[in-house]
């Protein structure tokens, strides 16, 4: 038996050997580069594009080595293996944990202690301990994680925790911005190599939401065959029908992350997507 008609296609990072390459009904794809190179939506899209009528299904591994094990043994296999990393975890690790798990219990006790070398910041949080949001998920398109919804999501393989960005800056619209990230290179940080290095980020959007700024920040980190501005602003103004014809439907709320992470205006693309597609399932 096969799972489908149509081809099946191992996706995998370049270099990394994986027993079943060799199977004749498997196509093997090699894919590199960093995120989102490795997301299911960019494979879909550039191997197999879907459209309003077409629909392409994706499976883990974990989830392919979970039916095997059941084919095999008769038995389900509720174990997954998840990174549990992030600035506020004082021990990023990988964890053997079961699907649906409580991430109250499994976050005890991980909490690093938050750093700041700026003495006009005060911390909100520093008479009451460190604050931190756990996040079931990638940092960049995960949920929050708040009772009673505080458990594993059922197909995320990462939780995150980042401190609460509570602090207070005294004129810092005035100030340079050494220590301030910028993929526009906008503050002085550009100057002492920030921009392109690390920094521990907290759950701070450093200013409030404002209206969408067509300045190519989309197209740079967008990878797919996807015009990203119009596309964003037909999703702000819940336009369904230019949102369909711009790709919308070939789109999940992870594919656009890295929109949201670079939007100068401080939009969240992933739940505006979610919500037009949910409009247009029930418009049929």
């Amino acid at each position: 038996s096969t799972l489908t008609d149509g081809a099946v296609y191992l996706c995998r990072e370049r270099n990394v050997k994986i027993p079943g390459r060799e199977d004749a009904s498997v196509t093997d794809v090699a894919f590199d580069g960093p995120h989102p190179a490795g997301l299911p939506g960019t494979h879909i899209h550039v191997l197999d594009p879907v459209n309003e009528s077409k629909t392409v299904w994706h499976i883990n591994y974990q989830e392919v080595v979970a039916i095997g094990h059941l084919f095999l043994t008769g038995k389900l296999m509720p174990e997954r293996i998840i990174s549990l990393a992030g600035p506020a975890v004082a021990e990023p690790q990988l964890i053997k944990t079961r699907l649906g798990a409580s991430l109250e219990e499994l976050t005890a006790n991980t909490v690093s202690q938050p750093t700041s070398d700026d003495p006009d910041k005060e911390s909100s949080a520093a008479a009451d301990g460190p604050s931190v949001r756990t996040i079931s998920g990638s940092v960049l398109s995960g949920r929050t994680s708040v009772a009673p919804t505080n458990y594993l999501g059922r197909y995320h393989w990462q939780v995150t925790q980042l401190h609460e960005g509570a602090d207070r800056e005294f004129i810092g619209w005035m100030l340079p911005g050494f220590d301030k990230f910028s993929i526009t290179r906008a503050f002085a940080s550009a100057l002492t190599g920030l921009t392109g290095g690390t920094k521990s980020f907290t759950t701070s959007t450093e200013g409030s939401v404002r209206a969408v700024v067509p300045i190519g920040m989309y197209e740079k980190v967008m990878p797919l065959d996807i015009i990203a501005t119009p596309l964003l602003k037909a999703l702000l103004v819940q336009d369904s029908d230019t949102a369909q014809q711009l790709g919308c439907l070939e789109l999940d709320e992870e594919d656009l992350s890295l929109c949201t992470f670079v939007c100068p205006g401080k939009n969240e693309y992933g739940p505006l997507l979610r919500q037009t597609l949910t409009h247009i399932e029930r418009e049929g």
